[in-house]
């Protein structure tokens, strides 16, 4: 049985001011609407009849099922979803804050940034998991190239203290 989505008018409108696309007609929005609520994920603590669809595009749509016909009640950022959700007790944050991209390791800025990074973390005695999370927090793949250039500035300042102290 296919799934069937009935759009609100005011989820419509919030679809549309929510998106990055400004130049399309009303049903060009509906029909862009249906295909991003069928690749949609549930997820969240709901309660009751209502569930919370992440989009492909980030956007979240609350929808209430009646029947085997989901009514698309409104469409959220992500951020006004968690926070609902964390208004009626839910937690749902991260500890840490989230990177949406990952930086680029091959400019010079960033290189130099890596290899301060790596000095510092070795002149404080802080572990390899704790040092993954601040690359991590600082944008850079502690597991492509940017964590090869600060593993290989980590290695050249362990080899110089064992050249210095011989």
């Amino acid at each position: 049985m296919a799934t069937r989505f009935v759009i609100t008018d005011h989820a419509l409108d919030r679809f549309i001011e929510r998106t990055e696309f400004h130049s399309l007609e009303s049903d060009q929005y509906r029909e862009l609407l249906l295909a991003k609520l069928a690749r949609g994920i549930p997820f969240g603590g709901q309660m009751g009849n209502d569930v919370l669809y992440l989009l492909p595009c980030g956007l979240v749509a609350v929808v209430i099922w009646d029947k085997g016909t989901g009514f698309v009640k409104t469409v959220l950022t992500r951020d006004h979803a968690i926070a609902s959700m964390e208004s009626r007790r839910a937690i749902l944050r991260f500890a840490r804050s989230f990177r949406r991209q990952v930086r680029d390791p091959r400019d010079s800025a960033s290189r130099a940034e890596l290899r301060g990074l790596a000095e510092r973390h070795f002149h404080a005695g802080i572990e390899k998991k704790e040092r993954n999370v601040i690359l991590r927090e600082h944008g850079f793949d502690p597991a492509g190239e940017a964590g090869e250039i600060y593993r290989a500035a980590y290695r050249a300042l362990i080899q110089s203290m064992r050249g210095s102290a011989a």
